[in-house]
């Protein structure tokens, strides 16, 4: 078929859209619905059918037009899975084959033709398929031949097609549901004597083999908690379970501590066991006990409140914004398009310190006397705390309409001397065009799929934007609103071609598809998940030189294989990157230092095993050698300074004992490990034990519970206090075979939540 007689298709869609807005009635319209298939369809010729030797996803054997959709009507869906705009119209096509899936005469097909390279693997298009539930079938059209051969220009492009495989209506772009609906039912009744209801062969998830899922299911964003403690109650890590739409928080062994939404996809506020989310991706600590989560298929922001036990809608309806939506609405009432991710900017009054000098007050009317010199110092002081007090700004990167949004939480004065009131959300960077354009003036700047943040702070305050599109890292002056380009891309901002896998400085670098970045204030490093590379990257801000991490994996020394990775989250000294490496359904931990990585193993709590009361745990790893090494810890326990009158009992026992348990926590404290020269339990303070493997193991770590039940006593009364300290056991083969540690735990037994503790390694 040439692709002139598409074209021809398409200038007869625009005619019919333009008489439609010229009628007011049903029946005028379906007249010219059907009078321009009638049109259509006695002069085009059939499409070509797909090539041969191509992979399909969801069937059981590939698909012929020309064999079994000769007497269907088929919409073929021109799409790329990278693609935000594709993303939104799978609702729409999900809700059309509902509409029709008792007649059989329909069929949906997916032809992929990728932007990227990394996504003409059919293995990646089974993890988009999987990733965004699509029951349809789709085939890999890894060469675009179809594409080429119909001329289409554009993602995504819908083709309809009446019986015979003759193309009918041609759709572009996404927003147009009604017509979808509208165009497939008529033709669907035209040629209604002409279907076949045959069935096709539907396999979902076959043809390309599945991972089998895991707990976790394409997690994307995760946060640690900066407001952690060290408290076993705490949560340590909050990770966006995308595939299973729900959020998940652990300690920091890995071990879940709540669930927050269902596996199904919902937007149900309410109760954390009852809430649902629909694919949820970027995630923010507001406090110690709310968290943010950007709710992307609701198009929204929810807020979690752990204390309470409650979700919440913060900003959205649950429907997309419309285009060209600048915001400016409250809470809400605001529409969202697609927010992919958010972080917390505290700050104060933006422009408070650049604001024009105010003239010199006037003199006094006549009889009354100056303001007094102190008055005037204390305008000034007032003046001062109203400049230095701290707004709390949310900043959201909406891939769906290619812009930077803010949730101001407090009345703040912007960007230009623009005040916004508490609850505001609204725009502020970006036009709402798909480009990479730079600008001194946020509003006429452009993005092209924002979907990862990171914040910069110190003199010159800035944030890292992954523009995943653009396979760029921008960034916002969050002093001026100034966008400029880090590093990958093309000068030319209508190019959005311009991906690679190059190390080298600025705009010479190349990225392909950046989904996440992370910023470490002690090195002026930022960390990239150049997600289509599979790889990790680091920007040395200042030269903006790129270059690419290549860790081994701390168990086996194999390199580190990523498959997509789209999440990052820095602590807080910048020793260890948490890497959400999405298409591997696993969390993988980075140590910086030593470029070396291992998985973090997210898991349920043995039903059976409760934690000890009051809880402290040691942040710092033990390790013992694999090879039966020994590992010496030493240990104390000081009562903390505020607690003067408190003494321990003269002559009466200090109890310990120590308990190991394996990655099950199943206790193997004598089964792994013998105790050298010692008991494994104890009546005095300071302490000592020596452990030793038994044998030569192939489990990666222990966890190490060393238990105190104290005997105190101050002027008036004697009492007990109990308490445990919690660690890891690292096995490894790199450290030395005589391991020793001295932990010092200073304990307040008034106060359960001033459990402090101080560990030393020797």
């Amino acid at each position: 078929m040439d692709s002139s007689y598409l074209d021809y298709v398409a200038q007869a869609c625009m005619d019919l859209t333009e008489a439609m807005a010229a009628v007011s009635n049903e029946v005028e319209r379906d007249t010219l619905i059907t009078n321009h298939i009638k049109k259509v369809w006695a002069v085009v010729p059939p499409v070509e059918d797909f090539k041969k030797n191509l992979e399909w996803v969801n069937v059981s054997e590939p698909i012929s037009l020309a064999q079994q959709c000769f007497e269907k009507v088929v919409v073929l869906d021109f799409w790329t899975y990278c693609c935000i705009n594709c993303y939104h119209i799978l609702s729409d096509l999900a809700h059309l084959e509902k509409i029709h899936k008792s007649d059989g005469g329909l069929v949906v097909i997916g032809v992929h033709c990728a932007k990227f390279n990394n996504e003409k693997n059919s293995g990646n298009i089974l993890s988009a398929v999987q990733r965004y539930g699509i029951h349809h079938p789709v085939v890999n059209d890894a060469d675009s031949a179809m594409w080429e051969a119909l001329g289409i220009r554009c993602w995504p492009t819908l083709l309809i097609l009446g019986p015979g495989n003759k193309p009918l209506f041609v759709i572009t772009g996404e927003g147009h549901k009604d017509e979808l609906i509208l165009y497939v039912g008529a033709t669907m009744r035209y040629f209604v004597s002409r279907i076949s209801l045959t069935p096709l062969p539907i396999s979902l998830n076959t043809h390309v083999k599945a991972k089998d899922k895991d707990l976790l299911y394409f997690p994307s964003k995760l946060a640690l908690n900066p407001f952690y403690r060290g408290r076993g109650e705490e949560p340590f890590l909050a990770i966006s379970d995308t595939g299973h739409h729900r959020v998940l928080l652990t300690d920091c062994s890995g071990i879940v501590l709540r669930i927050i939404g269902g596996t199904e996809p919902g937007f149900k506020d309410g109760k954390v066991n009852e809430a649902q989310f629909n694919s949820p991706q970027g995630i923010c600590w507001l406090t110690s006990t709310v968290l943010v989560v950007c709710d992307t298929n609701n198009h929204a922001l929810r807020a979690i409140h752990l204390d309470e036990g409650s979700v919440e809608v913060l900003v959205g309806t649950g429907e997309q914004a419309a285009v060209g939506d600048h915001g400016g609405k409250c809470l809400g009432l605001q529409a969202l398009s697609s927010p992919w991710d958010i972080l917390l900017y505290t700050t104060p009054d933006l422009d408070m310190s650049v604001r024009p000098l105010l003239p010199p007050p006037p003199p006094p009317p006549h009889g009354q006397a100056a303001p007094d010199k102190e008055d005037n110092v204390k305008l000034d002081e007032k003046e001062k705390e109203k400049k230095d007090e701290k707004r709390r700004v949310l900043v959201i990167a909406c891939a769906g309409s290619h812009q930077i949004w803010a949730l101001f939480l407090d009345n703040t004065i912007w960007w230009k001397y623009k005040s916004y009131s508490e609850g505001t959300c609204a725009c502020i960077a970006g036009s709402g065009a798909e480009a990479a354009r730079n600008s001194a003036y946020p509003n006429t700047a452009a993005f092209a799929q924002p979907s990862g943040l990171a914040l910069r702070l110190g003199t010159s305050p800035e944030i890292f934007i992954a523009d995943s599109e653009s396979s760029s890292i921008r960034r916002i002056a969050l002093s001026t609103g100034q966008v400029s380009t880090l590093c990958g891309g093309d000068r030319n901002p209508l190019n959005l071609f311009a991906y690679g896998d190059v190390d080298d400085i600025g705009v010479d670098a190349k990225l392909q598809h950046p989904l996440a970045v992370a910023y470490c204030e002690s090195t002026k490093t930022l960390y990239i998940a150049d997600s289509y590379n599979h790889k990790i990257k680091k920007v040395d801000i200042g030269p903006q030189k790129v270059t690419t991490l290549y860790p081994t994996m701390i168990e086996t020394t194999d390199p580190a294989n990523f498959n997509e990775p789209s999440g990052l989250s820095i602590s807080s000294d910048g020793k260890y990157l948490y890497i959400a490496d999405t298409n591997n359904h696993c969390i993988k931990i980075l140590n910086l230092t030593k470029n070396v990585c291992q998985e973090f193993k997210v898991r349920l709590p043995d039903p059976t095993f409760v934690e000890p009361e009051n809880l402290i745990l040691y942040k710092n790893d033990l390790f013992v050698n694999r090879k039966c090494g020994n590992l010496i810890i030493y240990f104390n326990v000081n009562l903390d300074a505020e607690t003067k009158n408190v003494k321990f009992t003269p002559g009466a026992p200090q109890n310990w004992h120590v308990c190991v348990r394996d990655e099950n926590n199943v206790d193997v404290t004598t089964d792994e490990f013998e105790f050298v020269g010692c008991s494994r339990k104890g009546t005095k303070l300071p302490g000592r034990v020596e452990m030793r493997l038994r044998n030569r193991t192939d489990k990666t770590h222990f966890r190490l519970y060393l238990s105190f039940q104290t005997s105190l006593c101050d002027a008036a009364v004697c009492f007990a206090h109990s308490f445990t300290i919690r660690s890891t056991i690292l096995v490894r083969d790199s450290v030395k075979m005589v391991e020793s540690y001295k932990i010092t735990c200073k304990v307040n037994p008034v106060h359960r939540g001033d459990l402090k503790s101080e560990p030393i390694k020797t």
